[in-house]
């Protein structure tokens, strides 16, 4: 995938002389969204459109397919098909086994949120489709065996409930599975066998582990299970024979099940080879010979390297940002901090390079809050350290990935214990000597724009400005606007989230109490997000003005939840910049 003037194009390489045989894309308003090798000469692309008032490019579930030498090309699915159709289709099974067929996973493209989507066979010649199985919920994730058949799917109720079905195969109806599992169960993949499948499991409220669970016996094996987090992903052998798992305690981590596999002596070696730096082996030839790796780390945002299996030796094919020189970017590292009611939260400093003292210091909460951050490359963290100031991000109570409890502990809590934890991540760099107290800002996107408000209202002498970017502010407006409460599990996920109680989440709306400000303010929104509407913006610049608070302001139509042009995003860094310069700059 290459970005041909701010459009994705796929492009062909032979892989002896990396020259390009053919491209397809950009034409008129369609690109490449995703694209996926069926057989040694068919490639399926999901198409996405830059049309419409939004930058942001749309999917509507179309899929073309094209012969890698440019021939041959149709789309095959969707209301430009030759056989037109209202649904969307996309891609879940490649089908090994099968040179003519994949599987997608079809559903009305309508507004309603009760739509049940369907198993369909899909030709990749022809664009003829068969049913295979139709899910009994909405919002649902199917788990195809090595046969080709749906077994296994999961689905959000209306309740905000994960609830999962099962089939033994051909011919066999959907019916509940697991009355029996407390707690979370996540089948994630069928073992060689088709009998037994990996699966992520947590009964308590922590972690979840990775088993191996069989469906003949019901017998369950334990294969590993941090004590502090979830695996971040499972790593699997072309046989979908799970050879080993990532963690991201601190570092990332690779622990390998099997070690003695093929696969897992490779991807060991890969790592040593790399000095610890995340490696993915993104795909393998049929014959297991050749394979693209892809290398990156807190200061390379990705190489891509062409890896021989036999002799080992590894061609460097594209970096993913050329123009990015990793010997200039500056170092990230993990830390841990142990709060009050004894949760233990991990966190991550970039501190510009050669300094490490008395910074400007730029306090920078994720998005979510159910999401989590990662060591790895950042552009937002390294825009920051290359300007001379220390970043500090912190996993607060409510993010994923640390088990259910640690998740829960944030729910009802968005402006209270999780803004104490993002405090404890600030006190803590300041008694390190990193921060200087008097010079430090918090800014964030989303709930971390939030996050930016809330905790400028709440420690109003501990930041010097405060940045909010496409942030939520008034909590009770998320039921009445945007696209959480348009799906039919939107309140019941408010309710469990932010709690049920009204006047608390007035009491943890920032745009309320924006009379303890003490600090500038700017605003970042999108005139068209769906998520954090516009009108949070406009609230919080009204209650801003009301109290003769200052503030900056920055709004672009046809932009959503977060910029997607370059040269708005371009716009919106320079002001981030240029603000903070002028309140806690050198």
């Amino acid at each position: 995938m290459v970005n041909t003037e701010g459009r994705k194009t796929l492009a062909f390489l032979d892989s002896n002389t990396f020259k390009v045989t053919f491209a397809l894309g950009g034409e008129k308003r369609d690109q490449v969204a995703d694209y996926y090798w069926v057989n040694d000469e068919r490639v399926v692309v999901q198409v996405e459109q830059v049309r419409g008032a939004l930058e942001k490019p749309l999917n509507y579930g179309e899929i073309y397919a094209v012969n890698f030498d440019g021939s041959k090309g149709r789309m095959i699915f969707g209301y430009r098909s030759k056989k037109p159709t209202a649904e969307g289709g996309f891609l879940i099974d490649t089908l090994k086994q099968d040179d003519k067929y994949v599987l997608i996973s079809k559903r009305a493209l309508s507004r309603r949120t009760d739509v049940l989507p369907e198993v369909t066979k899909l030709n990749v010649y022809s664009g003829k489709a068969r049913k295979v199985k139709r899910a009994p919920i909405a919002y649902s994730d199917f788990l195809i065996d090595h046969e080709g058949y749906p077994r296994f799917v999961s689905g959000v109720d209306k309740d905000f409930r994960t609830q999962l079905y099962y089939s033994s195969g051909k011919g066999d109806s959907w019916s509940k599975f697991g009355e029996e599992f407390e707690g979370e169960f996540q089948p994630i993949a069928f073992a060689p066998d088709n009998n037994s499948i990996y699966a992520l499991k947590s009964s308590d409220g922590g972690p979840k582990g990775l088993y191996h669970y069989d469906l003949n016996t019901n017998k369950e094996t334990e294969l590993y299970r941090s004590t502090m987090v979830d695996p971040t992903y499972t790593i699997s052998s072309q046989l979908n024979e799970v050879f080993g798992l990532r963690l991201d305690e601190d570092y990332p981590n690779y622990l390998y099940l099997k070690p003695d596999a093929a696969e897992a002596k490779l991807h060991k070696s890969l790592v040593q080879a790399f000095n610890g730096d995340s490696v993915a082996v993104t795909s393998v030839t049929s014959d297991g010979k050749q394979a693209i790796v892809h290398v990156s780390s807190d200061r390379n945002p990705g190489t891509f390297y062409l890896f021989d299996t036999e002799t080992m030796k590894a061609r460097h094919l594209l970096n993913a940002r050329g123009w990015i020189k990793p010997s200039e970017m500056a170092m990230t590292e993990p830390f841990r901090i142990k709060t009050k009611d004894g949760l233990i939260l991990n966190g991550l400093m970039t501190l510009p390079k050669g300094k490490q003292k008395n910074l400007p210091t730029v306090i920078l909460p994720h998005g979510g809050p159910h999401a989590r951050d990662y060591w790895g490359f950042d552009p937002i963290v390294q825009m920051l350290a290359n300007k001379g100031y220390a970043v500090i991000q912190v996993n607060f109570r409510g993010s994923t990935g640390y088990g259910k409890s640690f998740e829960k502990a944030g729910y009802g809590n968005w402006g209270a214990k999780i803004q104490d934890d993002i405090m404890l991540a600030t006190q803590y760099v300041v008694q390190q000597g990193v921060a200087d107290e008097n010079r430090m800002c918090i800014f964030g996107i989303s709930f971390g724009g939030y996050s930016a408000l809330q905790s400028a209202v709440r420690f109003p002498d501990t930041y010097k400005c405060s940045i909010g970017y496409a942030g939520v502010y008034d909590l009770e407006m998320l039921y009445d606007e945007g696209d959480i409460k348009s799906v039919n599990w939107g309140d019941a996920y408010l309710d469990e989230t932010l709690g049920s109680d009204k006047a608390q989440r007035h009491a943890q709306s920032p745009v309320f109490f924006v009379n303890k400000l003490k600090v500038p303010v700017l605003i970042i929104h999108g005139e068209d997000d769906e998520r954090a509407p516009i009108e949070h913006a406009e609230v919080l610049r009204d209650a801003l003005e009301k109290a003769n608070r200052p503030y900056e302001w920055l709004v672009k139509d046809k932009e959503g939840h977060g910029f997607y042009n370059e040269e708005n995003i371009l716009e919106a860094n320079e002001k981030i910049l240029a603000f903070l310069d002028k309140h806690i700059g050198h």
